[in-house]
């Protein structure tokens, strides 16, 4: 495994590539590989110093590949140098070895998921969570997307996680504002980041896709939601309304490419649980990925370093 990589250390096993690009010498003609490798332990920058041109062409049309290398340290970071570098059949290839996933099990999200539906009455929410949540390819994806490429639970079953943690945090605060419709707002917190379900692929590495690219997982998630409200018969107009803008400003802000800012108790509420549990998730990581340090290095998506004792 990656993470269990040591300078001086040989290397050898399947990786997933994410990324590459040649690099020219600085002081000699010719260039060199830059890779950024994967799995499921985590990733690490690799270098081909000498490679062949059929190199280019495996890079460009496979992503999964059989190596060899030594480990060495670079300016505190481990990097892999790779001596050799082959094609592997897609038959044979174990995403799950791969791809990061949730240390949330699958059975524990499911019974967590399971308290949330049991909470809500309303008729008409409650057949769209059964319906979306029962549907043989949407529901599937849910419990399988990441949450994001970088920045928060970006891993298998992440979608699934964040929605399920972010439905906890709003049912808290719920429990402190009557005026707040419990059953809307815990449907929203479910389904506000359905969009991702399109927006990302992780058959083969976590990427965005032209989907997401030109729509985003807002428009998507408005989309989605609006095909699956349509079969329910009667369906009441105005709390698809409530829904979809629940989903259209879940972002909170128009800089961060919500269409809408809250307008609804619901609405704010969820905007503040998404952004918890997302940079709550970064303070996580950080003591994890800095155990013995007093504070993280800077971190681009907070704007700053945090304290970690």
């Amino acid at each position: 495994m990656l993470k269990d990589c040591k300078a001086g250390e040989r290397f050898e096993g399947t990786l997933l590539v994410n990324e590459w690009k040649e690099v020219p010498f600085r002081q000699k003609p010719g260039a060199y590989l830059s890779l950024i490798c994967q799995d499921r332990s985590g990733t690490i920058q690799g270098k081909i110093w000498d490679y062949k041109p059929q190199v280019l062409m495996w890079l460009k049309d496979q992503d999964v590949f059989y190596v060899t290398g030594v480990a060495s340290e670079y300016r505190g970071t481990i990097d892999l140098t790779i001596e050799t570098i082959r094609m592997i059949a897609k038959a044979s290839v174990d995403l799950a070895a791969l791809l990061p996933s949730s240390l949330v099990t699958a059975e524990e999200l499911e019974n967590r998921l399971k308290s949330i539906l049991d909470k809500i009455t309303q008729p008409e929410l409650k057949a769209l969570l059964e319906q979306f949540l029962a549907h043989p390819e949407w529901g599937t994806a849910y419990r399988q997307a990441p949450a994001a490429m970088k920045i928060h639970q970006a891993y298998l079953r992440g979608l699934w996680e964040h929605s399920v943690r972010v439905a906890e945090i709003v049912d808290g605060i719920a429990g402190h504002y009557p005026s707040i419709n419990r059953d809307l707002v815990l449907t929203g917190a479910l389904l506000h980041d359905i969009g991702k379900i399109g927006e990302y692929s992780y058959d083969r590495g976590i990427k965005v896709t032209t989907e997401g690219r030109l729509l985003g997982h807002i428009i998507l998630g408005i989309e989605l939601l609006t095909e699956e409200i349509a079969k329910i018969p009667d369906f009441p107009r105005e709390l698809r309304s409530k829904l979809v803008h629940i989903i259209t400003s879940h972002h909170g802000k128009y800089e961060w490419q919500s269409p809408k800012r809250p307008k609804l108790m619901e609405a704010l509420v969820l905007h503040y649980a998404d952004v918890m549990d997302a940079e709550l998730y970064q303070f996580e990581q950080a003591k994890v990925n800095h155990p013995d340090d007093e504070w993280s290095p800077y971190i681009p998506s907070m704007e700053r370093c945090i304290y970690l004792k």
